[in-house]
């Protein structure tokens, strides 16, 4: 070999082990901002699309949309919203691929569960509870809220609407008159349910053509004083301590996984709009704020005479009350409206409240519990 062919050789080398020497300060600074620039992509998304109801059981999305809350901490994430007024809608918009996150009932969010086998979503925060009422033809109840047995055997032979097949009141409906020994169907012996919607159901209510209804409010409210109906019973009082969950916040399980960053702005956004619907000083502007996004969103707001009546039966937390989900679900496997065993064992992972529980714990507020079915 020749001396030129060796030189050469040895300044190829001499380059080479440069050039190694070199990358090694170099490429891993370059590669950490790759590195982050994927991370953020993979925990930011571009875009989120909320789901929620114009409807004041919804209202800490509407307090969040209001005053802008989303926004604020969803940064350079664009948000775009979508109405809806039954839950069952949200969920075949999440099977769309229309939806990544929801604000939804409990019963809605576990047909969306069970029908995929527990891939289409999560619970990740819960948003309302209470606010839900039987209400009925003053001619079967003599003192409000308080049935008797007879009272409640009354009900045989008569029709009452809820707002949809299979939906949390409906379910609500069924199962009280499971346990109280009253069969549903068509004869002069039972019970008939009519799944309506709540605008149609007081109309019909006005009319005669039904009974009374298993509503949330408003529409208890506005079937008591629009309707001349009475109260037969406050869904309440069959909770322990009045506590059953209204709305949660479900999202999609591709987007949870995809984009943890934005769901944990949503969030963040839901928190401060509890924490200002919670805040006793912030009534009125809390009434007013609701009221606000009402207008915009249907074109009217609610009689003043309304929401005071309505809003009391309200609670607003982040809590899931997982304990009261896993009891609907019961509920609705022995109405025979939704599938599954009565172990509960099919909605093992419904709940993911591990962002929740983060923001709490910074937050020093309590974390909450999926009650063992799910992740905290």
């Amino acid at each position: 070999m020749s001396k030129l062919s060796r030189a050469t050789r040895v300044g190829l080398v001499a380059g080479a082990v440069a050039m190694m020497l070199a990358a090694s300060f170099v490429v891993p600074a370059e590669a950490a901002q790759v590195a982050s620039r994927a991370h953020t992509a993979a925990g930011t998304a571009d875009t989120v699309r909320i789901g929620y109801f114009a409807n004041i059981t919804h209202a800490p999305a509407l307090i969040a949309r209001q005053k802008a809350l989303f926004e604020k901490y969803l940064g350079k994430t664009k948000v775009e919203f979508s109405i809806f007024s039954v839950g069952t809608a949200e969920v075949e918009a999440l099977k769309g691929g229309a939806l990544d996150i929801a604000y939804i009932g409990p019963n809605p969010s576990i047909s969306g569960y069970t029908t995929t086998q527990g891939t289409l979503l999560r619970v990740i925060s819960g948003a309302v509870s209470g606010g839900a009422k039987f209400i009925v033809k003053p001619s079967l109840i003599a003192t409000a809220g308080k049935p008797t047995k007879a009272e409640i055997n009354g009900l045989k032979g008569h029709t009452f609407a809820t707002p949809g097949l299979g939906g949390t009141q409906d379910v609500a409906l069924r199962n009280y008159l499971r346990q109280n020994s009253l069969v549903i169907g068509l004869g002069s012996g039972t019970v008939s349910i009519a799944p309506t919607d709540n605008a149609s159901t007081l109309a019909l209510l006005q009319k005669g053509a039904i009974d009374g209804a298993w509503v949330p409010e408003p529409w208890a409210t506005r079937l008591i004083d629009e309707g001349k109906g009475k109260l037969f019973l406050d869904e309440a009082t069959l909770w322990p301590g009045g506590k059953f969950i209204t709305t949660d916040i479900v999202a999609s399980q591709k987007f949870l996984s995809a984009s943890p960053a934005t769901v944990k702005a949503v969030l963040q956004a839901n928190n401060e709009a509890i924490a200002f619907l919670n805040n006793k000083a912030n009534l009125t502007a809390a009434k007013d704020t609701v009221q606000a996004e009402l207008k915009v969103r249907t074109g009217k707001n609610l009689a003043d005479a309304t929401i005071n009546k309505a809003w009391p039966s309200l609670s607003f937390t982040a809590d899931p009350l997982a304990a009261t989900l896993k009891a609907n679900f019961i509920s609705g496997v022995n109405a025979k409206v939704i599938g599954g065993s009565l172990t509960a064992n099919d909605i093992k992972g419904i709940f993911d409240l591990r962002i929740l529980n983060g923001l709490l714990k910074a937050t020093k507020q309590k974390p909450v519990t999926a009650a063992g079915f799910g992740k905290e």
